[in-house]
C-alpha cells in the first residue's frame, strides 16, 4: 500500500510524510528511473549499431519482432459466437 502525503511518516518521526520523507522518496525514484533510461538508451545505441553492422539480421529481427506483437495473430479467422434461441433469452428480430 502506498503511503498518503498526509500519513504519517514510515520512519517513525511522527512527522506528516510530505513534511519529512516525501522529497527523499521523489528523488530517489526519479534516480532509479533515470537509471532504467538510460539503459534502454544503450540498448537501442547497440541494437542501431548492430542494425548497421549487420542489415540482414536486422531486417529478420524487425520482422520477427513484428510478428510476435502482433495484436490479432491467430484471430483472422474469428467467427462470433452463434447466439441460440431460448426462452429466457429470446433473439429479437426489428419488425419491417
Amino acid at each position: 500500500m502506498k503511503l498518503g502525503r498526509n500519513d504519517p511518516c514510515h520512519c517513525g518521526s511522527g512527522k506528516k510524510y510530505k513534511k519529512c520523507h516525501e522529497a527523499a522518496d521523489a528523488a530517489k525514484e526519479a534516480a532509479e528511473l533515470a537509471a532504467i533510461q538510460a539503459k534502454a538508451e544503450e540498448a537501442r545505441a547497440a541494437e542501431a549499431a548492430e542494425a548497421e553492422a549487420n542489415p540482414e539480421a536486422a531486417e529478420a529481427a524487425a520482422a520477427a519482432a513484428k510478428k510476435a506483437g502482433s495484436r490479432n495473430a491467430g484471430s483472422a479467422g474469428h467467427k462470433p459466437k452463434e447466439r441460440i434461441a431460448t426462452a429466457a433469452n429470446p433473439i429479437r428480430r426489428r419488425a419491417v
